[in-house]
């Protein structure tokens, strides 16, 4: 079920920097910037609060880095982001347009891809992490899905 809700706001601040874990892909680059390697990741810490306006059960997604302007949230696997409509994106959809993201999923893991219909290079994102995304993955995410960890 497709469901997403777009959240005004404004500057989050963020207590810290924003670090989190994701796995890589399999190009080896990694969706999240300064996550850690897979070896690593259990030992980074999670953010101290999940970011403003981001609610449990979803992957959440902002336009800049520092979880601001928005966030985008969505539940259940999406496959193309051009349905889901961000005035202050480029593109005016979410599509192409994320620059942090948080996994507020209940139990999943979030997975994301460079293409839509869940194609092209993907990434996962541990449930109750996040942060910026790496240059690699800046404004190039258009689909997403779900994986148990």
């Amino acid at each position: 079920m497709k469901r997403m809700s777009a959240v005004a706001a404004g500057v989050v601040l963020l207590l810290g920097t924003a670090v989190g874990t994701a796995a890589a892909d399999s190009s080896g680059s990694s969706v999240l910037a300064g996550s850690a390697s897979s070896a690593l990741s259990a030992q980074v810490a999670k953010p101290a609060a999940v970011p403003a306006g981001c609610s449990a059960g979803y992957l959440c997604f902002w336009v800049n880095a520092g979880y601001n302007d928005g966030p985008g949230k969505l539940s259940g696997s999406n496959a193309n982001w051009t349905a889901f409509p961000h005035s202050t994106c480029q593109t005016k959809t979410w599509n192409d347009c994320a620059s942090s993201l948080y996994n507020d999923g209940v139990n999943d893991n979030a997975v994301v891809y460079t293409d839509a219909n869940y194609s092209g290079s993907s990434g996962t994102i541990a449930r109750g992490t996040g942060g910026d995304v790496s240059a690699a993955w800046n404004d190039v995410i258009s689909s997403n899905s779900w994986v148990a960890p």
